[in-house]
């Protein structure tokens, strides 16, 4: 009994003592060669992560969200003085996860993302970036030289490839629009007087207009004369006649 005791103990003692290669890492965290973990993203699970010998490993790809998705990922890679050496940004172009199913026993080969003059041997630590949601297939030696803090600052000022290409197509119809008004303003009368000018004569000219048809309409179609209200009678008026007729006689009569 005693001996089965020591076994157990001696078994324990070194089932402990064994190096323990699984660890928690989140994104953007350095992860040491060799070591595996897990990192939970909103669309992808990476379950069981590494890096050995020019090779990310990842035992199992999952689709945790509701509708379909790409096998994306971003992993920066960094040498023994934790520098930047090479990212993978990586996307599939026809392969798409369903939702909830899975990818299994998912490789990498480093060689074709590392900068010029560096060699798988010189990895030490890699760290998973992001999901590249944005499905980025390029920039693999974009922080070459710089740490994975330095790589976050540039992250955060750093313009997405779609903004890029918002302000090319900006400056491009904004180019257009001013070589457009050089060319009517330089080479075509369709800015001339651009005071205003043109604008008041051509009211002048319609009012000069108006008054003309005025002056024609009243000599054609005079207006009829206006009727003159009378303020009398016809029957006091001839009274007052009648009676001036009198007045008038009676002085002559007296005269005589």
């Amino acid at each position: 009994m005693k001996k089965i005791i020591q076994c157990v103990i001696f078994f324990l003692i070194m089932f402990l003592s064994l190096p323990v290669q699984a660890a928690n890492y989140e994104f953007e965290e350095l992860i040491p060669e060799g070591v595996t973990t897990t990192i939970r993203g909103d669309t992808l699970l990476y379950q069981n992560i590494s890096y050995q010998d020019g090779i990310i490993s990842i035992k199992k790809i999952k689709n945790n969200s509701k509708e379909s998705a790409k096998v994306t990922i971003s992993i920066g890679l960094f040498d023994e003085d934790k520098k930047n050496v090479g990212t993978i940004n990586y996307c599939t172009s026809d392969e798409t996860l369903a939702s909830k199913a899975e990818k299994e026993n998912f490789t990498i080969e480093v060689t074709s993302y590392l900068g010029d003059g560096k060699h798988a041997k010189d990895i030490s630590y890699f760290a998973v970036l992001s999901e590249n949601t944005s499905c980025r297939k390029s920039g693999s030696k974009d922080f070459i030289g710089q740490t994975i803090s330095q790589m976050k600052q540039g992250k955060n000022n750093q313009l997405t490839d779609s903004t890029k290409m918002l302000i090319d197509i900006i400056i491009v119809v904004v180019v257009i629009l001013v070589g457009l008004f050089l060319y009517r303003f330089l080479f075509t009368t369709a800015y001339r007087n651009m005071d205003g000018e043109d604008v008041r004569q051509e009211y002048a000219y319609i009012n000069k207009e108006l008054r003309k048809e005025r002056e024609y309409n009243e000599r054609v179609n005079p207006p009829p004369p206006k009727e003159i209200k009378k303020i009398k009678t016809d029957e006091v008026l001839q009274q007052e006649k009648e009676q001036n007729e009198k007045q008038d006689s009676d002085l002559s009569n007296l005269y005589k």
